[in-house]
């Protein structure tokens, strides 16, 4: 009987929980993650790829760092730092043909001193981040993690959002959406 009672009470909740979310389920479809627009979309290239692929390693340094592992911060800014170093032959070709990410900047690729001030704007926020980088890579060495963040933060603000605001056409420029 007591078997009876209970498969009764889990069909009658299994039941319950169903009806509920058929008829909730559509009422709420952007808590269920449908009907989202992507905020920031563009066609992958060369240069894209190779911004998600420092954006992933910064990404990781910083979870290394709230977890205290030396090693793996050193390890991916180490990362930072190689992938920093080849912005500048994929962003600007020594062939002189930028890529499609230029047209984003509202620039002309044509004109000589828009190509020339913008590369080097690349380069002073390239070395930026490549010297954050290194001394990321020295704090975690001498187990300083609160150096290490410090480093990471001033990265961030100092070198990758600063470089995004004047190269990027949609990039929020008050901080805001």
């Amino acid at each position: 009987m007591k078997k009876f009672i209970k498969m009764c009470i889990m069909i009658f909740c299994t039941f319950a929980l169903t009806t509920g979310v058929i008829t909730c389920g559509g009422k709420n479809s952007k808590a269920l993650g449908e009907n989202n627009k992507t905020l920031q979309a563009q066609k992958s290239t060369p240069t894209s790829s190779l911004m998600r692929i420092i954006s992933s390693h910064t990404a990781k340094v910083f979870d290394a760092i709230m977890i205290g592992d030396f090693n793996a911060v050193a390890r991916e800014s180490n990362e930072v730092t190689k992938a920093s170093k080849v912005i500048m032959r994929m962003f600007f070709p020594d062939n002189g043909k930028v890529d499609d990410w230029f047209k984003g900047t509202s620039k002309d690729p044509n004109d000589p001193k828009a190509f020339k001030a913008m590369k080097e704007e690349f380069e002073k926020y390239s070395k930026a981040v490549i010297d954050a980088a290194d001394k990321i890579t020295e704090a975690s060495g001498n187990k300083n993690i609160v150096e290490a963040y410090e480093g990471f933060d001033a990265m961030v603000r100092n070198a990758c959002f600063a470089c995004h605001k004047i190269s990027r056409l949609n990039w929020p420029k008050n901080g805001g959406g």
